[in-house]
C-alpha cells in the first residue's frame, strides 16, 4: 500500500513564556523541536514511500542556529532513511525579499537527495511512481499564488495521481482558515480545486478537511490556546498519511505535547475565599499535571474581588504547571460604575481607530490593517 505521510508547521524555534529546561533554553522552544522529532520518528515508523514537508519548518526566514541545526537532524534522518522528501516553504520561513535568502537554500545544498521548492516558482516532481506531485511554495501575493496555482493545473498529468501540495490559508464561506499571520497569502477554495485528485496544505495549525479532496494535515506542537482542537477534530497532533492506492488521507496522531488546560470560575457574589476554593474544586485532579500551561478565568468580579485577589494563591493551586495565566474579568455592576474614560474594546479595535489618522503612502492600507489586527489578537489570545 504505497503512502505518502506530511508532516506541517513545525515553527521551529518558536518560543513562550520565561520557563527554561536544564539547558537554559526556552521549554516552549524546546518542546516544539521535540514535537518535530516525535513527528518525523512517526512518519518513519509508518513506511512510507514519500515524505511531504509542507511549509513553515522554521518559525522566522531567519532561524537561529539551534533552530536550523533541529530542522537538520531531522531532515538527516528522513535522508539516512533513503525516503523520498519533498518540502515547500512557507508564510514564516520565507523573506520577504528574495535576494535575502533562504534557509532552504543552505538546506537544498546540504542535502542533495531531498527536494526543496522556495523559489516562489511551481515544480512539478514525481515523488513516488504513479504521483505526480504539483509543489507551489510561498508566493509574493495572493495573484501570484493564484497564478502558480492555474499553471500546475494546467500541467495536471492524466497517467499520474495528481497531488497538489501548497502554504495557504483557504477561505470558505462558512469557515476561514486564516491567523492574520506575517506573509499570509489566502486563496479561495473554488480556485484551489482546479480539478487536483488531492490536495495538502500547511498553515492552518489542526488537523482538518476542507474539501472532499483537500486537507489540512496540522501542526506539529499546539503552540498556544488558539491552536486547541474544536469539534471533532483529533485530539492530539500529528501527521497525515495519504493511500496513494485508494486516495485516502487520515490522520495519524503523534502524542506527546505538552498539555494546556483552561479553568474559569464564577466570581459573582462570591467571597475571595469562595473564588480560592472554587478554583480549586474546577482543578480537581487536574491540578497536578505536570509541566502543563493552564489559564484561569475568574468571570464576573466584583471590585473588591479584582483588588484582593492574590494572583500567586491560584498560581500555588498547580504546583506542577509550566506557566499559570489568571485572567479576571469584571462583572456587569462595575461596568456601570465606572462612567469615566470610554473603555477600549480591543486592542486589534485601537489599532484600527489609530491607522484612520496615519497617512501611508505606496502600502495596501486593507492589508496592512488585516496584519496589524491579526498580530494584537493573537497577542490577546496568548496572554489570557
Amino acid at each position: 500500500m504505497p503512502r505518502i505521510v506530511a508532516i506541517s508547521d513545525a515553527h521551529l524555534g518558536r518560543s513562550h513564556y520565561h520557563a527554561v529546561d536544564e539547558a537554559g533554553i526556552n521549554q516552549r522552544e524546546a518542546d516544539v523541536a521535540a514535537a518535530w522529532h516525535r513527528a518525523v520518528a512517526a512518519a518513519l515508523a509508518l513506511d512510507p514511500d514519500g515524505v511531504l514537508v509542507l511549509g513553515d519548518l522554521f518559525d522566522s526566514p531567519r532561524p537561529s542556529y539551534r533552530a536550523f541545526r533541529e530542522g537538520a537532524r531531522g531532515l538527516r534522518a528522513l535522508a539516512d532513511a533513503g525516503v523520498p522528501v519533498l518540502a515547500i516553504s512557507g508564510n514564516h520561513d520565507t523573506p520577504r525579499l528574495r535576494e535575502s535568502g533562504s534557509p532552504y537554500a543552505v538546506l537544498a545544498d546540504a542535502f542533495g537527495a531531498l527536494r526543496f521548492v522556495f523559489r516562489g516558482a511551481l515544480e512539478s516532481v514525481d515523488l513516488v511512481p504513479g504521483v505526480r506531485v504539483h509543489a507551489v511554495p510561498q508566493c509574493r501575493d495572493d495573484a501570484e499564488l493564484g497564478e502558480t496555482i492555474g499553471q500546475a493545473a494546467r500541467g495536471r498529468s492524466t497517467g499520474h495521481l495528481n497531488l497538489l501540495v501548497t502554504h495557504a490559508a483557504v477561505t470558505l464561506l462558512s469557515r476561514r482558515y486564516t491567523y492574520g499571520d506575517v506573509n499570509e497569502l489566502q486563496v479561495d477554495l473554488g480556485a484551489l480545486d482546479a480539478g487536483f485528485d488531492r490536495i495538502l496544505l500547511g498553515h492552518f495549525h489542526n488537523f482538518a478537511r476542507v474539501a472532499p479532496n483537500a486537507w489540512y494535515p496540522g501542526a506539529t506542537e499546539t503552540f498556544n490556546f488558539g491552536d486547541l482542537p474544536k469539534g471533532d477534530e483529533p485530539p492530539v497532533k500529528g501527521v497525515a498519511v495519504l493511500d496513494t492506492t485508494t486516495g485516502a488521507v487520515r490522520h495519524h496522531p503523534v502524542p506527546g505535547g505538552r498539555p494546556l488546560r483552561t479553568y474559569a470560575v464564577d466570581a459573582f457574589d462570591r467571597t475571595l475565599e469562595e473564588v480560592y476554593r472554587l478554583v480549586e474544586a474546577e482543578a480537581g485532579a487536574d491540578a497536578g499535571t505536570p509541566g502543563a500551561v493552564v489559564r484561569v478565568f475568574v468571570n464576573r468580579a466584583r471590585p473588591e474581588i479584582r483588588r484582593l485577589l492574590d494572583r500567586r494563591v491560584l498560581t500555588g493551586v498547580f504546583p506542577g504547571a509550566l506557566h499559570v495565566q489568571v485572567h479576571v474579568e469584571t462583572s456587569g455592576e462595575e461596568g456601570t460604575a465606572q462612567l469615566a474614560p470610554e473603555p477600549v474594546a480591543s486592542l486589534a479595535a485601537e489599532w484600527d481607530r489609530y491607522l484612520v489618522g496615519v497617512p501611508i503612502e505606496g502600502y495596501d492600507r486593507e492589508r496592512l490593517a488585516a496584519l496589524g489586527r491579526g498580530f494584537l489578537e493573537r497577542a490577546e489570545e496568548e496572554t489570557r
